[in-house]
């Protein structure tokens, strides 16, 4: 039996308004499985915040260097780049849920451990460095899982919706988690911090509890690959696909040369502006701020039809921002870095939302998994591209550092606006597609993604 794919946003294909609306973003938490997932990630997005917060001070604490700094960066990013394909292969073969909570109980215990070794003073870089490589396994072979669920919990209809106010969520922990850390580091010490994420990942798992197994769990009968051989095939779908390739592109290059700058901050901060850990925290809540912004706003744009020029004018956006930090830092000191931050978040966030959203949009549901660990390895980019960007900034200065990430990035998305005009400034209302229910999700029809090609119009 097949059906239309409804329109996002929740009318009929080709007739849905492109009008803003908020109160149909909201209608998410009318789904009682997507309340609980919103309020687990909204525990660990907070602990998650702190701790990056903690982890760069305590690397600049025992080293003071940027590289240092860009290092513990590095252990972090390390096993997000080895595992997240294959924690993509076991979100496409195990039950979603299930591996959320493992790798957020990981993660608590991790806390916990680097909280103890605090106390007793046994805490080096080099078992930080350690414990970042444990980190982020638990978040390669975990975090794949997280956004699949949430597509199967709400449906393709909503997907946008969800993701806005999932990442409001984590927005709206960067405007007080950062702070928060900032502060008890200040009153306190470090290791207060790793405790109360510790507590905060605990609670995050008492909530996921009350969402059942079993959500688009794919049949066994349908696992007849090896892991190997799934990551292989899930390779294949994203390089043939036309637009997952170019999604894929795109969400890389930001990732390698303007989302690194947070690993930066601490030491920018100390360094370059004079001043300590509030004004660290103070300045990651500002970014927040303009990141829970963009959410919110985000959210009511589920069936806008220009998503790709969206996409596109925020890296613009976020390459301005970061050359505005640097500039703006030198001219009006503290302030110019609060503004800049501000603008870099809110840019930042709808880049990365409306990017996730075309990719989910355009893969099928039993690949889900693997096509977003494909697109985790932008994540791992990150703090992988912190280490050596630390090193140069240690040589060069951050600020020209600021400079040239940004110009790089303008330069290639005007290239890619060039390259690629029907998609990037016409409309992509996504076509009717008649889909197939199995009995763990829609389906749509199986086809060579190389003949997939994207009409003048710009759509799929």
């Amino acid at each position: 039996m097949s059906e239309m794919r409804p329109f996002p946003g929740g009318g009929p294909p080709g007739m849905a308004s492109s009008k803003p609306s908020f109160r149909a973003a909201l209608s998410v938490f009318e789904n009682r499985n997507y309340r609980f997932l919103w309020t687990s990630s909204l525990f660990s997005f907070t602990g998650m915040q702190m701790q990056m917060v903690a982890r760069a001070l305590l690397a600049w604490e025992l080293t003071q260097s940027f590289g240092s700094v860009g290092l513990i960066s590095l252990s972090f990013g390390l096993p997000m780049l080895l595992f997240s394909l294959v924690g993509g292969s076991l979100a496409d073969r195990f039950d979603k849920r299930n591996l959320t909570l493992i790798s957020m109980v990981a993660t608590g215990l991790l806390a916990l451990v680097n909280a103890l070794m605090l106390v007793t003073g046994t805490i080096t870089i080099g078992w930080l460095f350690v414990l970042g490589l444990a980190g982020g396994t638990s978040m390669a072979l975990g975090m794949p899982a997280r956004m699949p669920l949430m597509a199967h919990v709400v449906g393709p209809q909503n997907l946008m919706a969800a993701m806005a106010m999932s990442n409001s969520a984590m927005n709206a922990t960067r405007l007080f988690g950062p702070a928060l850390a900032g502060a008890m580091v200040a009153a306190w010490n470090l290791e207060s911090v790793y405790f109360l994420q510790t507590a905060l990942y605990a609670f995050s798992v008492l909530t996921m509890l009350a969402v059942p197994a079993g959500i688009g769990r794919i049949p066994l009968g349908m696992r007849r690959q090896s892991m190997w051989r799934e990551i292989g095939d899930g390779l294949s779908y994203v390089i043939r696909d036309r637009q997952l390739r170019m999604l894929n592109l795109m969400m890389f290059m930001v990732a390698f040369f303007v989302m690194p700058y947070v690993m930066l901050l601490a030491g920018f901060v100390q360094e370059d502006l004079g001043k300590g850990e509030r004004e660290y925290g103070l300045l990651q809540s500002v970014s927040g701020a303009g990141a829970l912004i963009a959410s919110l706003a985000i959210a009511s744009l589920t069936a806008y039809d220009r998503k790709a020029l969206l996409q596109w004018g925020a890296g613009i956006l976020g390459g301005l921002s970061l050359i505005g930090l640097a500039l703006g830092s030198e001219a009006f000191g503290f302030v110019g870095a609060l503004g800049a931050t501000l603008v870099l978040g809110l840019a930042l966030t709808v880049y990365q939302t409306v990017n996730s959203t075309l990719t989910m949009d355009a893969a099928r549901p039993e690949m889900y998994g693997r096509v977003m660990s494909i697109s985790m390895l932008s994540f791992s980019a990150m703090p992988l591209m912190a280490w050596p960007l630390g090193q140069l900034a240690d040589g060069i200065g951050v600020t020209n550092m600021f400079m040239g990430q940004g110009l790089l990035v303008i330069g290639f998305l005007l290239v890619m606006g060039i390259a690629r005009p029907a998609y990037t400034f016409g409309r992509t209302p996504p076509a009717a597609q008649p889909v197939e229910h199995s009995q763990w999700g829609a389906r749509p029809p199986q086809r060579d993604e190389d003949e997939r090609a994207l009409p003048a119009s710009g759509g799929r």
